[in-house]
């Protein structure tokens, strides 16, 4: 999705600028590249540059040395800051929120923010035209579609510009939000961080917009046994009433919490045991049963571990069949090539998985949520496995002559590794594969470091350089046989 079509156009093309130059941090660039990477006239980037160091002093831009851009590296921080600034003013994205999703009326927008008719009529064209892009069609001034789909939506763009901050909801629809949060927290005794905090206030607010404008969810997702509704009756009773005290239908006001609590339960904030929908989601239990079986035939996987493992497999799969959110801070794939580089086997069955698995196909996943999946799948699987387990360990005995205590020292300082997959010696012997000291040991041919003082930063780098480096040997090894 394009965020940035709900910014008024020169915002936009602001931001374009200084997304630009970040990603241009420490690298040469010229005035004559920059007009080249945004396809703005060398009048409006002089115009947007100046407004830029108005908006960001600190950046201090400036292209007098031989043309070349000079400024302060843009961190992630002042992008996000922007972002939200330029939301809050745009007229685009306040029609977006107040009139699309609020539903309050056109006339109604139109005079409080004291714009003229043609004004109103761009506005809309360009908010609409974003939507139709997203297969969300605008009948009356109403967002229409498949109802997870349009709440999806409506949760990627508010939190692509809101999400830490305030969301720019109305004043009744945010006490009404915040009292259910404060509920659901006390019922559930739920302990979230700040950000799960955020995420579940957000979702909270366009379920109960939603309801209130009559938008409902068709589906029942999944249904609660026995045990948990003796548990929580009451509790239960009390957020159907609260999410839809408009609802006179009980299933339809069992469908919204039902919708709630699976957003809880795959967002790992309450673990439930719900049975979920066998005609919806047989094929997203076969997928993750089929990821578990894969990754057992090719590693060590105990069984006290399969079940954890299905158990999240489970959880991502459901969340980005329902709940699919295209705005995430993990979708850039260079960080690929670490894994492939540590973790060989694991990063090609995941790749292999994602883009080959028949139902993931079937949803048509945009790079973004490929990538998300890459990162959940391999955080699961390395947070739950033992490195160990997912291949033969790089070896290394340690040996100081500064005597025990700073060779153990080192030892438990090499703990930081572990993604590394390194197994630490007692003796040294025909397997060692890297000696760390602070003498060369001449009957050893293998990698050896010499440290004469306390490694530094460098030290470690350097380090993991070395193991990484064997790594490769070993997967080309692994490759060939």
């Amino acid at each position: 999705m394009d965020y940035l079509a709900f910014l008024d156009d020169e915002d936009r093309d602001k931001l374009t600028v200084l997304m630009t130059l970040q990603s241009y941090n420490d690298q040469y660039l010229t005035q004559k590249r920059l007009i080249e990477q945004t396809g703005l006239s060398k009048f409006l980037l002089e115009k947007y540059l100046k407004e830029l160091n108005l908006e960001c002093p600190e950046l201090m831009i400036s292209d007098e040395l031989y043309d070349e851009m000079s400024y302060h590296a843009i961190s992630n921080d002042t992008v996000q800051k922007i972002q939200h600034m330029y939301a809050q003013r745009s007229l685009k994205f306040r029609f977006f929120v107040e009139v699309l999703i609020e539903e309050k009326t056109v006339k109604k927008f139109q005079e409080e923010q004291h714009i003229a008719k043609t004004t109103l009529y761009q506005i809309r064209t360009k908010v609409l035209n974003s939507l139709k892009k997203e297969k969300i069609l605008i009948q009356k001034n109403k967002m229409i579609g498949p109802e997870m789909h349009v709440r999806s939506i409506i949760f990627d763009v508010v939190s692509y510009f809101y999400f830490g901050e305030s969301y720019p909801f109305s004043s009744q629809c945010r006490n009404e939000a915040k009292q259910l949060l404060q509920l659901l927290i006390s019922y559930f005794n739920l302990d979230l961080t700040f950000f799960q905090k955020k995420k579940l206030s957000l979702f909270i607010h366009i379920v109960q917009i939603r309801i209130k404008n009559q938008h409902m969810i068709n589906e029942n997702l999944c249904m609660i046994n026995e045990k948990t509704q003796q548990t929580y009756q009451r509790q239960l009773t009390m957020i159907e009433q609260l999410l839809a005290p408009s609802l006179e239908s009980t299933s339809e006001s069992s469908k919204e919490s039902n919708y709630l609590l699976t957003f809880l339960f795959v967002s790992e904030m309450l673990d439930l045991e719900l049975t979920f929908n066998k005609e919806m989601f047989s094929k997203t239990k076969e997928t993750a049963q089929t990821l578990l079986n894969s990754l057992s035939r090719q590693f060590q996987v105990k069984d006290s571990q399969k079940k954890e493992l299905y158990d999240s497999f489970l959880k991502k799969l459901l969340s980005l069949s329902i709940f699919r959110q295209n705005y995430t801070t993990f979708v850039d794939t260079a960080a690929y090539s670490y894994f492939a580089e540590v973790y060989s086997s694991l990063h090609r069955l995941i790749l292999h998985f994602i883009r080959k698995e028949p139902f993931l196909l079937s949803l048509e996943l945009s790079k973004n949520d490929q990538a998300k999946l890459y990162y959940d799948i391999m955080f699961t699987v390395l947070s739950s496995l033992e490195p160990v387990q997912l291949g033969r360990p790089i070896t290394i005995y340690i040996d100081f002559s500064h005597g025990l205590a700073y060779t153990e020292y080192i030892c438990q300082s090499l703990q930081r590794f572990r993604d590394l997959n390194i197994s630490i010696q007692n003796r040294f012997n025909n397997e060692t594969q890297i000696v760390l000291s602070d003498y060369r040991l001449k009957k050893a041919t293998c990698q050896q470091i010499i440290w004469k003082q306390p490694p530094t930063p460098s030290d470690w780098a350097k380090f993991a350089d070395v193991v990484i480096e064997l790594r490769e040997k070993e997967n080309e090894k692994n490759t060939l046989f």
